[in-house]
């Protein structure tokens, strides 16, 4: 599109570097990235220069470009042929462009300011902002209709999310949405076994008070639900339309975490490979599991700190600050160091002869005590609490909370898919509440949603009964996957126990029980009576379900 706002720039390509004295000031220069990095043949990376008035800095960069129709100047790949020195964008096709995911459209906006941003974009004839001016509409539904647009500018889920969503960045890091992720979602694949497909919809609410974004997914061994998440993930890497979004089809999701304890997570999720579809972590939660290099508990941390990106007004190191705050004892958690800083830094803490860092103070001195904090990290150590003076090991439970927490901190992106199987394996019950509140946490700071595989009720009582999803057997192994009757969220444990596996709350002795009531001569309701002091009330409402009696009423024996 020819530059009708009228900013003065004149736009070249070049085949080649160019010397910035070839070309009058100002003006931009596309210059295409020779790699072989390619979208179905499609090659459209380019670096800019802008070159403002001969008094300003060079502004450089690199950017997606695609043009609007063909010209011999132009390869079948869309790079600007070989050897044809520069070329003024005036003889050639219009171009269009697109900076990449949201977090390079947050830093062009951190560079540049708002008013300079928008006039760039304008400039670089950027999608984003071209949706944004009416009279560039037209020009946007063309290069919509391109090949390079569809095959390779779209491919890839990141780009895909932030031409749908990063407009809001364009007025500001406060104005950047998180309630754009896709909401409407449903599933089917086919399952060994089972007579009918395993067929069902989820859906989340990013604005909502209560933790509807998340969603559980709960039942015996066996029924699909192990299954259901790695469909899920493959029909992401994979592209396919397993898994779809009910009114847009393609899923409006940008990142993909799956996350589980070891064994599971090989079993569970596909293989973590470089993919040009969507950007995918297969992470881990365990205490003694090989990580890939860089995958350190420590390691992380240190990532973290020094992370410069941003999700909104936040960066990766406030987001763990504001996500962990629930963690009990947070401010005991201390990372081990193999010496001390060599200038002032009151925040470390030594512990006979060994010296230890508070994990929360990670960020915390001058420049040169926080590098020689983080550079003295053992980067294969595990936090450790600092408790009466003495340091004591984290539980299984602890370890794998804050692995989670620092791992999904450090890799989460506005409009995150987060897959989780069976995360009670080394959670107690009690961590289980607590996990959850800083899992919704997390996901509402950064407009993401959840989806987790359990065998536990206690998730469940954790969100509504919207979010849940209980697998049973039907007649002639039919498989029903359906929303509990039972209000769910705050609900007592042994109710959804019984409601989502039935029968199975029970054991063998309980089936001994009512052998017994069938040999007693006795009144069964006083057996039953005699019995109430040592059973559990649902074992006790179950043995009257199956005695086809009715709860006495307080004060009356009688039946």
């Amino acid at each position: 599109m020819k530059n009708e706002e009228n900013f003065d720039f004149k736009i070249y390509f070049s085949s080649d570097d160019i010397e910035f004295d070839t070309v009058s000031h100002p003006a931009i220069v596309f210059i295409p990235i020779q790699d072989e990095w390619n979208d179905f043949r499609y090659k459209c990376r380019y670096k800019y220069l802008i070159l403002p008035h001969s008094d300003r800095d060079v502004i450089s960069g690199e950017i997606f470009l695609g043009f609007i129709s063909k010209d011999k100047r132009i390869e079948t790949s869309g790079r600007i042929s070989k050897g044809i020195g520069i070329v003024d964008a005036e003889e050639l096709p219009n171009f269009f462009t697109l900076q990449g995911g949201m977090e390079e459209y947050r830093k062009f906006i951190k560079e540049h300011g708002v008013k300079e941003s928008n006039k760039y974009l304008l400039v670089l004839n950027d999608l984003v902002a071209s949706k944004r001016i009416a009279k560039r509409l037209k020009f946007v539904e063309e290069a919509m209709k391109t090949d390079v647009f569809s095959l390779a500018f779209m491919r890839d889920s990141e780009r895909f999310f932030s031409y749908h969503n990063a407009d809001s960045i364009l007025d500001g890091l406060e104005r950047e949405s998180f309630s754009r992720i896709s909401t409407s979602l449903s599933i089917t694949y086919k399952l060994a076994g089972f007579i009918n497909y395993h067929s069902f919809d989820l859906n989340f609410d990013s604005d909502s008070i209560l933790p509807k974004r998340i969603g559980v997914l709960i039942g015996p061994n066996g029924l699909g639900k192990s299954q259901a998440l790695y469909t899920i993930a493959s029909s992401l890497v994979k592209g396919d339309e397993r898994f779809y979004d009910r009114e847009l089809g393609r899923p409006m999701i940008s990142r993909l975490l799956a996350i589980a304890t070891p064994g599971e997570t090989v079993n569970t999720f596909p293989p973590e490979r470089v993919n040009k579809r969507i950007k995918y972590r297969r992470l881990i939660l365990n205490r003694g599991t090989k990580a890939k290099p860089s995958r350190g508990f420590c390691d992380l941390c240190v990532q973290l700190v020094r992370s410069e990106e941003f999700i909104g007004e936040n960066d990766r190191w406030d987001l763990f600050k504001d996500s962990i705050q629930f963690f009990p004892n947070i401010s005991n958690i201390v990372i081990p160091l193999n010496k001390s800083s060599s200038v002032a830094a009151s925040h470390i803490v030594e512990v006979k002869g060994k010296f230890y860092v508070p994990l929360m103070q990670l960020s915390r001195g001058g420049e040169q005590a926080k590098l020689e904090v983080l550079g003295a990290i053992v980067s294969n150590a595990n936090p450790m609490a600092l408790m009466d003076g003495d340091i004591l090991p984290l539980s299984s439970g602890q370890l794998s909370f804050i692995k989670f927490v620092v791992q999904a901190c450090l890799f989460i992106e506005n409009g995150t898919l987060v897959l989780l199987d069976e995360p009670e394996t080394h959670l107690h019950p009690n961590f289980i509440s607590k996990f959850v509140r800083i899992l919704d946490r997390l996901l509402k700071l950064t407009g993401s949603i959840a989806i987790i595989a359990t065998h536990s009720a206690y998730f469940v009582r954790e969100v509504p009964r919207t979010q849940v999803l209980v697998f049973k057997t039907g007649q002639d192994s039919q498989i029903a996957i359906q929303n509990p009757r039972l209000k769910t969220f705050g609900a007592d444990i042994g109710a959804i126990s019984y409601f989502v596996f039935e029968d199975e709350i029970t054991n063998a002795l309980v089936d001994d029980i009512l052998e017994e009531f069938t040999k007693t001569t006795n009144a069964k309701n006083e057996l039953l009576i005699e019995l109430e002091n040592e059973l559990s009330a649902d074992i006790v409402m179950y043995l009257r379900r199956k005695l086809k009696m009715e709860v006495a009423i307080e004060g009356d024996t009688t039946i």
